[in-house]
């Protein structure tokens, strides 16, 4: 069949699932970042076109794009029950997946341990390789952040079973809360960018900036908001980026928190560029960004799990080898983990010597003026 075709009967299908799959609209006061109807950027991304995206994502389901990195030599990881005081390992399931330890606290970004990404599990993209934790293996988990309601961010098949087994606290953009509860995922709490929210330990989190978009369906886009988080634990800030491209609100994250612990960056998918990277974190982008916040350690995400975009399978972490090489000092604080990889974060360094990756990573990238951030 034609990818034309192919396309044509996609649109259709969703189209025909748009009242079911579709988040609702949230209302709300309007902001930098609302217009009283839909969520937006700070700086203003050309919409991608339906047929593009459409044609991206028959590409990715079909067609064989090179070899799978080689990480079969990676244990599955099974984590301690808790990780006590400044102390903070972090474990990359995959994908954006990420199990965060610290100050005694379990916490889960974007958890995702169903086979496909996609409205029915029947069509859509693919797990490539299993959880690097098995759900049998979590520990008790407390909290959860939602950086945004994509099929690959926002599993409800994953949360309802975390619900049921942890109960745990969930965090997520405005109006994403209704649209979980509608589906028996009840007591989420929604939060804007820069709005802080603090848990029973002490710990902080707080929704950031990010520069993406929000759908389900063909008719509900930007009717829920994007962000990423910042954790502010005894041991410095640890940042979660979410699905983001780079952008300047990313210098005001770091004047916010500086200095940053750790960093958990995308790095893609970036192809096609024109409709991905304004919206994505290219490998390259990501070691600017990392760069520019200025954070002690970082490690990447995003890649290796379900087929995005036109990318190839090794695309991203041979991408990312050429970036590291180029960004000296910076090549021995941000790290890409193996599918199950478990990492013991160093403490922060909180000397200047922590900056001098900026220079020139960051330094020599002009960016756009957006509205000063809200107090």
């Amino acid at each position: 069949m034609k990818l034309r075709s192919v396309v044509g009967l996609m649109a259709a299908a969703m189209l025909s699932g748009c009242a079911s799959f579709a988040a609702p609209a949230y209302h709300g006061p309007t902001s930098d970042h609302f217009d009283g109807t839909h969520f937006h950027n700070y700086v203003r991304t050309r919409d991608a076109q339906l047929d593009d995206a459409l044609r991206s994502t028959v590409r990715r389901i079909f067609r064989q794009n090179g070899r799978l990195p080689n990480w079969e030599d990676v244990d599955t990881d099974v984590p301690p029950s808790r990780v006590m005081g400044s102390a903070l390992r972090v474990t990359f399931v995959n994908h954006a997946t990420v199990l965060i330890q610290t100050d005694g606290i379990n916490i889960l970004t974007d958890p995702v341990w169903s086979n496909r990404v996609s409205p029915v599990q029947w069509f859509g993209p693919k797990r490539r390789r299993p959880p690097g934790i098995r759900f049998e293996d979590l520990p008790p988990i407390d909290l959860v952040l939602l950086s945004h309601n994509h099929y690959d961010h926002m599993d409800l098949a994953t949360l309802r079973r975390l619900v049921v087994a942890y109960h745990p606290r969930i965090i997520t953009g405005l109006g994403n809360a209704a649209f979980l509860a509608r589906n028996g995922i009840p007591g989420a709490q929604d939060v804007d960018w820069w709005q802080t929210t603090s848990l029973s330990s002490g710990v902080r989190v707080a929704g950031v900036p990010a520069q993406h978009w929000s759908a389900r369906s063909l008719n509900d886009r930007g009717r829920t908001l994007w962000l990423g988080f910042v954790i502010v634990g005894s041991g410095g800030p640890i940042y979660f980026a979410g699905d983001t491209g780079f952008g300047e609100f990313l210098t005001m994250i770091r004047d916010r928190f500086a200095p940053l612990r750790f960093a958990i960056l995308p790095i893609g998918p970036i192809r096609p560029a024109s409709s991905m990277r304004p919206r994505h974190l290219s490998p390259r982008d990501a070691v600017r960004a990392f760069a520019l916040l200025g954070a002690s350690s970082g490690m990447a995400m995003h890649f290796g799990t379900f087929r995005q975009g036109a990318d190839s399978d090794e695309e991203p972490l041979d991408s990312l080898r050429v970036a590291m090489e180029s960004a000296s000092p910076c090549a021995d604080r941000f790290w890409a983990l193996g599918n199950g990889q478990s990492w013991r974060v160093p403490a922060l360094d909180s000397s200047a010597a922590r900056y001098a990756c900026a220079v020139n990573a960051a330094g020599a990238t002009t960016l756009p003026t957006i509205p000063s951030a809200r107090p």
